[in-house]
């Protein structure tokens, strides 16, 4: 019973002293006011280089098929983007266009994945009639495009497409 009691009383007088520090020593210098090193004279980071390249960098050109077919129709807004394309390509020449043909789920997964890539040829032949040299394209296929809405025909003719995109 003494031990117990001689261990209240250490705890005791440690919480009295300890609060007392606490409230009188420390606290106090807490409040201080401290001088800080200006903003300003924080040199202001910079970009990298391959982030401005990014920045200026073409979105992705979306060109959409008709049902089962490799073929599509040229449209003006296509040859606006492609120039852009173009001209990326021009000022950054180890930039490379990648073409990847998508197909919906109607039909065997082997001739929807051929289906994406004859679709991603023809738009590769159709850039290389726009002035891009076909050894700065890549063709390939998606197959099966499963991240749409199969249920529609909106949402089946959306995954019936060939995407353009570059790779750095």
């Amino acid at each position: 019973m003494r031990i117990l009691a001689t261990g209240i009383v250490a705890f005791l007088i440690w919480s009295f002293i300890s609060a007392w520090l606490y409230n009188d020593k420390i606290k106090p210098s807490m409040n201080e006011l401290v001088a800080l090193q200006s903003a300003t004279q924080i040199p202001k980071a910079q970009p990298d280089s391959l982030s401005l390249i990014r920045a200026s960098m073409p979105g992705n050109l979306p060109i959409y098929f008709e049902f089962n077919n490799p073929e599509f129709i040229p449209d003006p807004q296509y040859d606006s983007r492609i120039a852009e394309f173009k001209s990326f390509l021009e000022k950054y020449p180890a930039s490379v266009l990648t073409v990847k043909g998508y197909a919906d789920l109607v039909g065997e997964p082997e001739f929807n994945r051929d289906l994406g890539l004859k679709r991603a040829l023809t738009v590769q032949k159709y850039l290389t009639e726009k002035g891009i040299p076909a050894a700065r394209t890549n063709a390939e296929s998606g197959g099966e495009d499963l991240s749409s809405d199969y249920i529609t025909e909106e949402g089946r003719a959306k995954t019936r497409r060939a995407e353009i995109s570059i790779k750095l």
